[in-house]
Formats: structure tokens, C-alpha cells, sequence
């Protein structure tokens, strides 16, 4: 979609906002965003099942939004497949060069103790899906075995072949995995930052009731084991090793699919993000 078509849906929907100056920010997988007027953020969704989660998002972050340190978006605009939303303070991380991240660590690791300590019960009343973590593991390392050719055609000089052998070994399943609420997507591309500090997280089309680790994953691909030390520290709740190998594969995986990712769109700082984080991350 392009901003002349986001411009015709928006003006016919909404004709309290024309005339609407509609500018493109980006895209991912799922849907395509759209800032207008200076004052909004409108994502429209690309599939259906995304047209779904947006449905969800809508009925969950205005009852999780007073429990969470940081801000989330608030939809006031509605349609069948995209939604609006006033424009949160705060520029995406992934789009930050040289960004110290340690004074990061702290609200990130609050934020993160108070999302994952939102009543399970009441995301599942709200529609938020359950992930099976043992199946999602699964999908995850056969996509970045299928994918891991594009990883070696843009970092020849990496250490491929460990790389390679790590995804292939994958990684030991826990029964007792933690159950809480994800953002289950929580990468740079959806952590805001203004003026080096954190003012808000972005895009919950994954939000699910699954493993805590698949947040910590988010950390690991962000800034590798150091900065996951400083998140954890203000946690302030314990987080075993098994919990910690699991992200950290998630994270390799994650890797490799922003490589893919960036080849396809065109968005290098993707492709950057996806090499570093399996530098940072493979042992």
C-alpha cells in the first residue's frame, strides 16, 4: 500500500481529518504504517489474521496500558483492517546509530516485570491467542535453517559454519516453561527512544500468553548478553538458564530472519541487525 491509497481510505472513513497529509514510515511482515497529519499513526493490516490482531490490540492495551511504565499505542480510529492511533513520543531504536544501551537496561527490564505480571486470565478474556512454545521453537528453527543462505551471501566472513551448527543443534525444551503475557515481539524496530531514554513500545500484532523467554529473545538480538544482565538486574524476578538458552536461540533465529527481512525490503539496517545479533548471540 502507498500513501496516495492510505490517503483515499483514511479521507473516506475519517472526513474529520482531510484534508490528511499522509506520510509513510514503514512496514513489516504483518502491516504498513502511515503518520498523518503530524498527530497520527495509522497501521493497516496486510492479512487477515492480522486484521484479527489488530482486533485484539484494540481490546487489550487500553486494560494493560495503566499497569506498564512505558507508552503504548491507544487506537481512537477504527477500521475493518487498519486502525489509528495518536503518534507516540520517541524514534524507533533500530533507527539509532551508536545508541548506548546500558541506560536503557533499567526502565526495560520494569517494563518487562510488569507486562509479563499482567493477569494471564484477563489476556485470555480479552482474546490474546496462547503460543505453544515447543511448536514455535520448532517453525523457528526450520526457517532459519531454510533461510541461512542468505546469511552467508551477505557476511562471508563470518563464522558460518558455527552459526549454521548451533541453529541445526537447536535447543532443550523445559516443561515447566513460564506462562505470562508477551509483547513476543519486542525487537529494537518496537521500542521507542527519545533523547536516550525509553518512552514507549510499539506494534503488539504477536502479543500472545506464552514463554517469557520469547521477550527476553527481543533483549538478547537487541544488545547480547550484556545488556540482558543489566535488563535482568532490574527485573527483579529470577529467570533460569534454561529460560535464557531458549531466548537466546529465538534470538539467532530472529537473526536470521531480519536478514531475509532486509534483503527483500531493501532495508539494510536490518540485514546490520540481523548479522549482530547472531554475532552477539551464537556461542
Amino acid at each position: 500500500m502507498d500513501a496516495t491509497l492510505a490517503t483515499t481510505i483514511i479521507e473516506a472513513h475519517f472526513p474529520e481529518l482531510a484534508p490528511a497529509s499522509v506520510e509513510y514510515l514503514g512496514e513489516g511482515f504483518d502491516s504498513c504504517a502511515f503518520e498523518v497529519n503530524d498527530t497520527w499513526v495509522f497501521r493497516f493490516a496486510k492479512r487477515e489474521d492480522v486484521a484479527e490482531q489488530l482486533r485484539i490490540e484494540a481490546r487489550l492495551l487500553p486494560e494493560l496500558a495503566p499497569h506498564l511504565p512505558l507508552s503504548v499505542p491507544l487506537f481512537s480510529f477504527h477500521g475493518r483492517s487498519f486502525v489509528g492511533y495518536r503518534k507516540l513520543t520517541g524514534t524507533p531504536a533500530i533507527g539509532l546509530a551508536d545508541l548506548p544501551l546500558l541506560p536503557l537496561a533499567p526502565p526495560l527490564g520494569r517494563f518487562l516485570r510488569a507486562l509479563h505480571s499482567f493477569p494471564v486470565d484477563d489476556a485470555l478474556r480479552l482474546g490474546v491467542p496462547q503460543r505453544p512454545i515447543d511448536t514455535y521453537l520448532d517453525e523457528l528453527r526450520e526457517e532459519a535453517l531454510e533461510d541461512f543462505e542468505l546469511v552467508r551471501e551477505v557476511a562471508p566472513d563470518a563464522p558460518l559454519d558455527r552459526w549454521y551448527a548451533y541453529l541445526r543443534a537447536g535447543v532443550g525444551l523445559d516443561a515447566s516453561a513460564r506462562q505470562v503475557l508477551t509483547h513476543h515481539d519486542l525487537a529494537a524496530e518496537h521500542v521507542l527512544v527519545h533523547a536516550g531514554t525509553l518512552t514507549g513500545v510499539i506494534d503488539w500484532s504477536d502479543v500472545a500468553v506464552s514463554d517469557r523467554a520469547a521477550d527476553f529473545a527481543g533483549v538478547f538480538h537487541w544488545g547480547g548478553d550484556r545488556f540482558v544482565d543489566a535488563v535482568l538486574a532490574a527485573y527483579g524476578d529470577a529467570v533460569d538458564g534454561q529460560e535464557l538458552a531458549r531466548a537466546r536461540f529465538m534470538a539467532a533465529y530472529r537473526g536470521v530472519a531480519d536478514v531475509k527481512f532486509g534483503r527483500e525490503t531493501g532495508r539494510p539496517e536490518y540485514v546490520q541487525a540481523g548479522i549482530r545479533a547472531l554475532s552477539f548471540v551464537v556461542p
